[in-house]
């Protein structure tokens, strides 16, 4: 798997280079492709913002809605050559262009971007890489009902609060681990969630993949975490809120 991840790093930086703007969205692509070989990154210094708020200006998205804003910032950096982007992109581009979050904490503001762009599928559409578009750039994709991954999403949170076959309990569920890693302040490692889950919850079972996907949930999906530093031998990756 890492040789194939590698292979794709080689043929993007290969072709880093024909518009600033597009240049750096292949870079933060490497970068994120680096981190999941666990490799040092080939371009630390790319701004992770670069692109997603330059040139909006200060009242583009004021007085819209937020799926309004949203699609409008998507179609904006589809007309400059762009596409898609990620879900902190999306919030830090409207949010400079005047959009008036109903919360002033910029975590609760990401996840309402993200959930609006989850909950409104017949607008918007998800890459397999994370990033969002218009559903409109991609004929063959299908839009999925909006009620769709909420509803599986509590199928499985059922699944995974019912007793086990062997009577050890409720297990721990994502949305717990979310809450206490989203609590965290600094920067922290895997090991660290695990203390604080254990601690807040000492009756729950604590599955070993569960702390693992939910990091790589808000990472990925989410844009709410960021690689401080990649795992080396024994030691285990460092994290941080973006």
């Amino acid at each position: 798997m890492n040789d194939e991840i590698i292979s794709t790093i080689d043929v993007l930086t290969s072709k880093v280079a024909a518009k600033e703007e597009e240049a750096n969205k292949l870079k933060k692509l490497v970068n994120e492709l680096c981190g999941e070989a666990e490799i040092p990154i080939r371009y630390p210094d790319v701004s992770e913002t670069a692109g997603a708020s330059k040139g909006i200006l200060p009242d583009a998205y004021y007085g819209q809605t937020l799926t309004a804003a949203i699609r409008n910032y998507l179609e904006s950096r589809k007309a400059s050559g762009l596409g898609a982007a990620m879900v902190v992109e999306i919030f830090r581009a409207i949010k400079a262009g005047g959009y008036k979050f109903e919360t002033r904490n910029d975590e609760n503001a990401k996840i309402s971007v993200g959930n609006a762009l989850r909950k409104t599928s017949s607008i918007f559409h998800r890459l397999p890489n994370g990033q969002y578009g218009l559903l409109a750039w991609y004929p063959s994709a299908k839009a999925i009902p909006d009620g769709a991954p909420a509803k599986r999403s509590g199928k499985r949170g059922r699944h995974a609060q019912g007793p086990t076959a062997n009577g050890n309990g409720d297990a721990v569920t994502h949305q717990e681990i979310r809450d206490v890693i989203l609590a965290k302040q600094g920067e922290f490692q895997t090991r660290d969630i695990e203390a604080e889950v254990k601690a807040k919850f000492p009756t729950k079972r604590l599955p070993k993949t569960k702390i693992p996907s939910v990091i790589f949930m808000l990472k990925k999906d989410k844009g709410l975490l960021r690689e401080v530093s990649a795992r080396t031998g024994k030691k285990g990756a460092v994290y941080a809120k973006v």
